[in-house]
């Protein structure tokens, strides 16, 4: 039997989408959309979540560099990584990103659409007096948020996308979009990464920071 990979790869777009939205959005509580539960604004943070999702060697960076601040556990940042690369993630979960002018991104008009013909999302957007889109906003409806408490226990094949998800909110949850696309610049791979070329994967920069950190190889 062959495998359609491209049909595969439309069902993790969709799920990862959807998961972002739903995991980082607000609460929301507004009579203009009585159906609604959750608000994420802008797309700029879902596609900078989306990266960190797809790319499990510049989250390790990423929590590495939240060392910096001193008040995360050393020791439970280590444990993250070692998971991370023990379970070959770096390989086996990433999904390339191109470079765009401000950095990684890829087109999630037909993720959105369909997550709205299926009723679990709902999308606004705001535009100045040029009618250049200046905000977008993407809402879970209160059916996708009940149909996920009652299921999420039971989705054993998106246990990852849920405890990756959690983890990253856990450390990057209140950071804005701008914020996390300012972290992933500060990496000279991502950074110089042409435009419309592949982000490179930085595995071996995690490594060897990993050895000056903790004093171990990964």
């Amino acid at each position: 039997m062959e495998i359609d990979y491209s049909k595969i790869r439309l069902y993790k777009d969709r799920i990862r989408i959807f998961f972002i939205i739903y995991f980082f959005g607000e609460d929301y509580h507004d009579p203009r959309r009585p159906n609604c539960s959750k608000v994420l604004h802008t797309e700029v943070k879902i596609q900078k979540l989306d990266f960190l999702l797809r790319n499990p060697d510049y989250l390790a960076y990423e929590l590495m560099e939240l060392l910096k601040t001193g008040t995360i556990k050393k020791a439970e940042i280590k444990d993250e990584i070692i998971k991370i690369f023990v379970e070959n993630e770096p390989e086996v979960r990433r999904l390339e990103m191109e470079k765009f002018f401000f950095g990684a991104y890829e087109d999630i008009d037909q993720v959105i659409a369909f997550l709205i013909s299926c009723g679990f999302i709902e999308y606004a957007s705001e535009r100045d007096t040029n009618l250049r889109v200046i905000k977008k906003s993407y809402y879970v409806t209160k059916e996708a948020d009940q149909k996920m408490t009652e299921n999420l226990k039971n989705l054993e094949m998106l246990k990852w996308y849920v405890k990756r998800c959690e983890l990253i909110k856990k450390y990057f949850g209140d950071f804005s979009g701008s914020d996390l696309k300012a972290l992933q610049y500060q990496i000279d791979e991502y950074r110089n990464t042409s435009y419309k070329e592949y982000i490179t994967d930085i595995q071996e920069l995690v490594k060897n920071q990993f050895f000056k950190e903790f004093g171990e190889n990964l």
